[in-house]
């Protein structure tokens, strides 16, 4: 029973997780959850302008006393009163207001599904940056075997004394710098680990290989989230404009009070019959701001000012998107062309290290030519294994650059 809790919990600490995964928990970290607080915060701004332009009821009471006595002011006054307001023209502020609230909804909606494309993006980017360091460390080790295999080997016949010790120390230097290279590779995987935990908010010990991006090569480019998010905000800085622009028209409001009082003479010779005990008084307000030395104007233009340079922002960032997506599509049919050359490479020098390696074995050539023939092996398994991950990083980027969220491919 001592052994049954550790070996039930060990499949926890060797999870290794997919991309999918990985980019779902990416979809749920600190910096959404922010962004998607701020949206809501809008929506409940938006309610809240909403019911401010709905009649308001207002209620109240007041208790006066009079130091002295006259027929319009009794000692002591018991005064209860209801209002109600309501506003029938505001120059048409109440509409550009909602489209403003509307227009910033739907920019933060858009900026909530451009974060999560962003993050989609780059925890593919660390996923396949990984499985590439990983393809690495796997031809690393392969070649630090082959060396250490010929060292033995050599170890054989410098103790036979056939060959020179510095035969033997070519060989051991090139197994000591390749395990240092390992360290390195391993070190560079370890970041990335550490760099998922922080899109993740959970830590992540390994990752697991097979994830592949689907991608429909006949798709369309849409607007990408983040450029729809930028004309929102434009359009909601139009409508602000306009609400300031509103202010230089008339102002008509509707207000009408209900008041029921008590009062409490000291001297009753003082009381009057022209007091009213109940009383409603119903009130049609205008104003309008004639003159204020261009106050709303200048205000309107400042508005209206930035909302051009969102504009110009808008179509800057339009032009750009469409500039990353043509590039994104050419670098996807480049990195296509080099899994041809990568595996042509790699057929070539395999052939040659086998030939390289029975010449050396038969001792018709140097360890040099040996070991330059083991490296280009090696760096050419590497760059194949490179070229098909670099594929898949690519297509991710291309679907990111055409307005699509990777995880719908994955």
């Amino acid at each position: 029973m001592r052994l049954f809790f550790p070996i039930l919990c060990l499949p926890i600490f060797l999870y290794a997780h997919t991309l999918e995964e990985l980019v779902a928990l990416s979809h749920k970290n600190r910096v959404v959850e922010s962004a998607s607080h701020l949206l809501n915060s809008k929506e409940r701004a938006y309610e809240s302008t909403k019911s401010s332009y709905l009649p308001n009821i207002e209620v109240g009471a007041t208790y006066q006393n009079a130091y002295e006595e006259s027929p319009s002011s009794a000692q002591n006054l018991l005064k209860a009163q209801a209002s109600l307001k309501y506003t029938i023209y505001d120059g048409g502020k109440e509409k550009s207001l909602y489209s403003q609230l509307k227009s910033g909804i739907d920019s933060s909606k858009m900026s909530v599904e451009a974060l999560k494309m962003s993050l989609s993006l780059d925890v593919s980017r660390l996923y396949f940056g990984y499985l590439a360091f990983d393809a690495d460390k796997r031809a690393k080790l392969q070649e630090i075997e082959q060396l250490k295999a010929e060292l033995n080997r050599l170890q054989l016949f410098y103790e036979a004394g056939t060959i020179t010790h510095d035969e033997l120390d070519k060989i051991d230097s090139r197994v000591k710098n390749a395990m240092v290279k390992l360290h390195e590779i391993e070190l560079e995987n370890q970041k990335i680990l550490h760099t998922f935990e922080y899109y993740t908010l959970q830590k992540v010990d390994s990752i697991e290989e097979g994830s592949h991006v689907k991608f429909v090569y006949e798709q369309d480019p849409s607007t990408r989230a983040d450029i729809a998010a930028l004309e929102h905000s434009a359009t909601s800085l139009l409508h602000e404009a306009q609400s300031k622009k509103s202010q230089n028209l008339p102002q008509v409001t509707f207000n009408d009070t209900l008041s029921y009082s008590d009062y409490y003479f000291e001297n009753k010779n003082l009381e009057s019959n022209f007091l009213v005990d109940t009383q409603n008084i119903a009130m049609v307000n205008l104003s309008w701001n004639v003159f204020d030395f261009d106050t709303v104007t200048k205000s309107y233009e400042s508005k209206f000012e930035e909302y051009l340079s969102k504009k110009s922002t808008l179509e800057h960032e339009k032009h750009k998107a469409d500039v990353e997506y043509r590039l994104a599509k050419k670098s996807l049919e480049i990195a296509k062309l080099k899994i041809s050359a990568a595996k042509a490479t790699l057929d070539a020098a395999s052939a040659t290290y086998a030939l390289v390696k029975v010449r050396y074995e038969n001792r018709t050539i140097d360890n040099v030519a040996y070991l330059q023939s083991l490296s280009e092996k090696f760096d050419a398994q590497r760059d194949y294994e490179r070229a098909l991950l670099d594929v898949e990083m690519k297509k991710a980027e291309l679907i990111y650059y055409s307005g699509k969220d990777i995880k719908e491919f994955l």
